[in-house]
């Protein structure tokens, strides 16, 4: 059983003024901080007004609950007025008012809010639990202690009476701005676990695709490996075919058809094998001093079978002295290669590459230039990412898996080089740019002429 502290009568103003201030008194008694005896008298001032508005008089009363451990402050409220007609909607109003009305700054202000109303009257119980410091108290030591305090005279009291609306107030629009902050602190929480979510599902999608492209080159130098040998056999059995006594001219034929075909596969399974190495960072280039006129020379001879067939115009300027650079004589004649190989696939019957190398400030500038299909703009800043080619054109007559140009920057950038492509557009042209630092020996940047091999 609750035990009682003090019951103050409700008939007048200042009974209302007298209840607040008894309630702060014996919240102070009980131990609450001054912030939470502020919100106590508030919420006890403006039921006991309701009281004196609406049913003319009633009782505050003051008790303590809990025999053991820690205590609860009990404040009921009553009256014998008419009762609260649409309770719940009472509610529901206040909770969009800026000013609260007394239930709903009762309810926000202590632990618990009990109303049963009816048109006997009404009665509302708070309560609030005492904080851990209170320590051992009983309600005999509080009602004597506040019975021992006098309350304000009645000008003290007006003044009082204004200063517990403006705190009201006060507290009200506090709550409101605390309110505002827990909907923001639950919306960042809510925020920052979507964020978390999706760092996970990113990292998760990274390790994915990162074993996706081991797997991807481990299976691509497997398939080359793999080729191989089939290809070697069948070179060697037209070979074989072809100088036969008994070959007919359609065995020759078709064993130079083969051939083609086989030197175009195995061209395809280095590239893939090139890819993987790339890929996985095991390319190796043997750096020694190069003349590029060399290079250019054996990349020619390369390409010159298929320009002849489709009847192109081959150009080649290069420097009348050597133009040496450091570099792997090998990928340097593979980046050339593979330049004038997508000069003479992307270019029609007849049609005219130009090949021109030159030295200018201490580097070698090498340029593939041809009056071919051409390069849509879209496709430009992609020309060298892996698996990209050109649309393919009813005068093309050899395949690709779009390697090439990924295998030449890679090469080029292994050189220390860099290349850049152009094109006006379809069915101009297009030029290809390398620029690679000279030996040492050369760079002191020396001006040469040129001369047309045609």
């Amino acid at each position: 059983m609750p035990q009682p502290i003090l019951t103050i009568a409700v008939a007048c103003e200042m009974d209302v003024i007298a209840s607040r201030q008894r309630a702060r008194q014996i919240a102070a008694r009980c131990g609450f901080s001054s912030h939470d005896q502020a919100r106590i008298a508030t919420a006890v001032s403006e039921l006991a007004r309701n009281v004196f508005s609406y049913a003319g008089e009633g009782k505050v009363g003051f008790s303590l609950a809990g025999a053991t451990g820690r205590h609860t402050l009990v404040v009921v409220i009553e009256d014998e007025g008419p009762g609260i007609a649409d309770l719940e909607l009472l509610l529901a109003r206040d909770e969009h008012t800026q000013r609260p009305g007394g239930l709903l700054a009762a309810r926000r202000f202590m632990d618990e809010c009990d109303i049963d109303t009816g048109k006997s009257g009404t009665r509302i119980v708070l309560t609030k639990l005492l904080p851990a410091s209170a320590g051992v108290i009983s309600a005999g030591d509080i009602a004597q202690a506040v019975a021992g305090v006098s309350l304000p005279s009645n000008v003290a009291l007006s003044e009082a009476n204004q200063q517990n609306r403006e705190l009201t107030d006060a507290l009200a629009t506090l709550q409101e701005r605390q309110d505002e902050l827990v909907e923001v602190s639950r919306r960042l929480e809510q925020t920052n676990g979507q964020v978390e979510e999706l760092n996970r599902l990113l990292n998760e999608k990274a390790a994915s695709l990162m074993v996706a492209d081991r797997q991807k080159n481990e299976f691509l130098s497997l398939l080359s490996h793999e080729l191989r040998g089939p290809l070697s056999a069948a070179g060697m059995a037209a070979q074989l075919l072809k100088k036969s006594p008994a070959a007919t001219t359609q065995t020759v034929s078709l064993s130079d058809l083969i051939n083609r075909q086989v030197s175009h596969m195995n061209r395809l399974v280095e590239d893939l094998l090139d890819v993987s190495r790339i890929s996985r960072g095991l390319i190796s280039i043997v750096k020694t001093e190069v003349d590029l006129r060399d290079v250019v020379n054996a990349a020619i001879e390369q390409i010159m079978p298929a320009a002849e067939r489709k009847d192109q115009h081959v150009d080649v300027m290069l420097p009348l002295d050597p133009c040496k650079v450091e570099g792997d004589a090998t990928r340097l004649i593979q980046i050339i290669g593979n330049l004038l190989g997508n000069a003479t696939r992307y270019t029609g019957e007849g049609g005219h590459i130009t090949l021109t190398l030159e030295e200018r400030k201490g580097a070698a500038f090498l340029c593939v230039a041809d009056n071919g299909q051409g390069i849509d703009a879209e496709l430009l800043p992609h020309l060298f990412d892996l698996y990209v080619q050109a649309e393919t054109s009813s005068e093309r007559q050899s395949g690709g898996l779009g390697l090439g140009l990924a295998l030449v920057k890679s090469l080029v950038e292994l050189h220390d080089g860099t290349v850049t492509a152009s094109s006006a557009g379809q069915g101009r042209g297009s030029s290809f740019d390398i620029r690679l630092p000279l030996a040492p020996a050369r760079a002191a940047g020396l001006t040469t002429g040129a001369v047309a091999l045609a």
